[in-house]
């Protein structure tokens, strides 16, 4: 075998290992003695450290010209300089937390491990515990038990037992007291109060095996939900009603787009990408030049999609292709923004990363 083959199979390698690296969290609740260690992490203040901005970072918020970004361990970080220098702000847990959103320069969310759902009413200075996974358990098992469902007060009873374990993974933010979160396990919830009470969409949705769920994204009336196994669920109607979609490929999507008026994009493990123009009745596979995991996904300024990959690579969308954007190799990455002058600020295992246009291909 050439050497220039001996690389390619070790890279190969090395993007399979960081795919499985991107959900070695989730794996982490099937076992033994993780149970305890989340319930404590739930309550335990993240601690104070220097390394914040090096660390694993999973979503960042632009508000007002500053950025709010989280991570492992509780971070809450806050840039003023558009994304050169970092603070770490107070956290009343110590789980790790995958999204930030806001609607204005006040008022906002993160979501995180544990079933956490954090609130703030200053900017960020501070965060209220407004959901954890063993209040939702417990919420969930008196509805169903008020409603006679035995499916629903079986599954109730087992998030009971399996403690607060189930992380959200990603949100979608419609107003100040308007949220909607999705996570591990099928988990689809919905508060119109800021987070005092929530109801669940999961009867909606048929999702029989509990897959997980990594992505919910809103365009006009329709609302996409994309997951493991090629789950994607598509609704028409502001989520009142979802059909599951067929997608041609079986593996996990963790970014998902809606763009046009009936345009849906999926991208996800392996770097398998797929574009539908009809709301998800046919698929067209884009090209890919790189088999690296997609963490995430925006629409910039020009309509353009661009995607962030593990092999630390921003991609395009262009002509029904995929095309590296930058000229050299980032730490793998979990997420990024567009900044407000056409620049993007992207988050890695390592911290944040700016990259500017100029640096793009």
């Amino acid at each position: 075998m050439s050497k220039q083959n001996n690389v390619a199979t070790l890279s190969s390698r090395l993007l399979g290992q960081l795919a499985l690296l991107a959900l070695m969290t989730l794996l982490l609740s099937r076992v033994g003695g993780a149970h305890a260690a989340v319930a404590d992490a739930i309550e335990r203040p993240a601690i104070q450290s220097n390394l914040g901005a090096h660390s694993v970072l999973m979503s960042v918020a632009s508000i007002e010209g500053h950025f709010i970004a989280v991570g492992e361990r509780g971070l809450i970080l806050r840039s003023d300089d558009d994304g050169k220098n970092w603070s770490q702000l107070p956290s009343p847990v110590s789980v790790t937390l995958t999204g930030v959103a806001f609607t204005d320069a006040k008022n906002g969310y993160a979501i995180g491990h544990g079933g956490i759902v954090l609130r703030t009413t200053d900017g960020g200075q501070q965060w209220k515990v407004q959901l954890d996974g063993r209040t939702l358990a417990a919420d969930l098992l008196l509805k169903a038990q008020a409603s006679n469902d035995e499916e629903a007060i079986h599954q109730a009873k087992l998030l009971v037992s399996d403690g607060p374990d189930k992380p959200f993974l990603d949100m979608l933010l419609l107003g100040r007291d308007h949220l909607i979160v999705v996570g591990a396990y099928g988990l689809v919830l919905e508060t119109k109060d800021g987070g005092l009470t929530w109801d669940s969409w999961m009867d909606r949705i048929e999702n029989y095996l509990g897959l997980h769920l990594y992505s919910i994204r809103k365009q006009g009336n329709r609302i996409l939900i994309a997951g493991e196994q090629g789950f994607v669920a598509l609704s028409v109607d502001d989520g009142q009603s979802f059909e599951t979609l067929e997608t041609p490929y079986e593996g996990s999507f963790f970014t998902a787009q809606l763009a046009g008026n009936s345009e849906v994009v999926l991208a996800g493990l392996r770097g398998n990408t797929f574009v539908s123009s009809d709301n998800g009745q046919d698929w067209k596979k884009i090209k890919n030049p790189i088999s690296a995991s997609i963490m995430s996904s925006f629409i910039n300024k020009s309509g353009q999609i661009i995607f962030a990959n593990q092999a630390g690579i921003l991609l395009g969308l262009t002509a029904n292709r995929l095309v590296p954007l930058t000229r050299k190799r980032l730490p793998p990455l979990t997420n990024l923004i567009e900044k407000s002058n056409g620049n993007v600020l992207a988050l890695s295992i390592h911290g944040p990363v700016s990259i500017d246009v100029g640096d793009m291909k």
